[in-house]
């Protein structure tokens, strides 16, 4: 029997059996910020499964929610890359990185942020705090509101004497409406509007039915503020290893959420305010005015901690 030779051998093996990374297939571990079952937690859902139909052979996401990993420990298991990806508010980590916040003020879409150059400095900021790739965010367009068991007051301070449930990034705007904030957690928030404990609270559009909170609440008042904004987050260090395919294809489906989040989004928004409409809870206009001063107090206070990023993001973020 001939010997083969030594390189023509090396050169077989090289064509039998792949030895570049770009030919194997990844597997991202990822945390929800909620249940896939709940609402902004389906919406993570329907994009992994999309990116798993897609990206079989190149890449795939499975996904473990606050069972596994308590919902505000993920921004810090992705940032140590305890988890590879993350879906969640940047509110949860404003303590690290405040100029996040500045997207719940964002007046244009994610898909023009990434068009502008917006995104593109949320990122780089991201990756230099947060040790992670600002992939995209979701939820953008679904407004935060105040409800109340009782009617406002004319004038000025609309919600004097009321003790409304709160979060940090509202409480300024709350208190100079004249009300009373209280943090509470969410499973809190039934007990202590039926014993009287608060009067009301902050919350977006969607999701006061699951708390059961629609039967309690008698005003929503319009026009909405801020946005709700889910980002996902990739660590810095995991992405640095994936091959250029692979982060081209997590680049093009972050694109593609982008592009259909608009119609899942006004299905869900038309959806919610039907639930309430239902549930007997009335809408109180307060004119537009009422969203000016929610975003103008936040957009002073984000500055006053980052006076070098946060004017820079306003103007791209708003409509100048």
């Amino acid at each position: 029997m001939r010997k083969r030779h030594p390189i023509a051998a090396a050169l077989a093996l090289a064509l039998a059996v792949p030895t570049a990374a770009a030919a194997q297939e990844v597997t991202l571990r990822a945390a929800s910020f909620l249940p896939l079952s709940a609402n902004y937690g389906q919406i993570f859902k329907r994009w992994v499964d999309e990116v798993n139909k897609r990206g079989k052979g190149t890449l795939q996401i499975t996904v473990v929610g606050p069972e596994a990993v308590p919902t505000f420990e993920q921004w810090n298991a992705v940032k140590s890359g305890v988890v590879d990806m993350h879906s969640g508010p940047p509110a949860y980590y404003v303590g690290t990185m405040v100029e996040g916040e500045t997207a719940i003020l964002a007046e244009i879409p994610v898909s023009e942020q990434r068009k502008n150059g917006a995104l593109a400095y949320l990122n780089k900021l991201h990756n230099e705090k947060m040790n992670v790739v600002l992939l995209t965010a979701y939820a953008d367009g679904v407004a935060f509101h105040a409800y109340t068991t009782k009617p406002h007051k004319a004038g000025p301070k609309p919600f004097d004497g009321m003790r409304l449930r709160s979060t940090p990034n509202f409480k300024r705007f709350f208190e100079d409406l004249g009300a009373q904030t209280v943090t509470l957690p969410p499973g809190e928030v039934f007990t202590a509007l039926e014993r009287n404990v608060v009067d009301g609270y902050g919350w977006p559009r969607w999701g006061i039915q699951d708390f059961g909170w629609t039967k309690l609440t008698k005003f929503r008042y319009e026009p909405g503020f801020y946005n709700v904004i889910v980002n996902i987050l990739v660590n810095f260090d995991r992405w640095k290893k994936l091959d250029k395919k692979q982060q081209d294809f997590l680049t093009e489906m972050a694109v593609w959420l982008e592009t259909e989040w608009p119609k899942w989004r006004d299905e869900m928004n038309a959806k919610e305010l039907e639930i309430q409409d239902k549930g007997g809870v009335k809408v109180v206009d307060m004119g537009p005015a009422f969203k000016k001063r929610a975003h103008d107090i936040y957009w002073e206070a984000l500055a006053k901690l980052s006076p070098q990023h946060v004017p820079e993001l306003r103007k791209l973020l708003t409509k100048q």
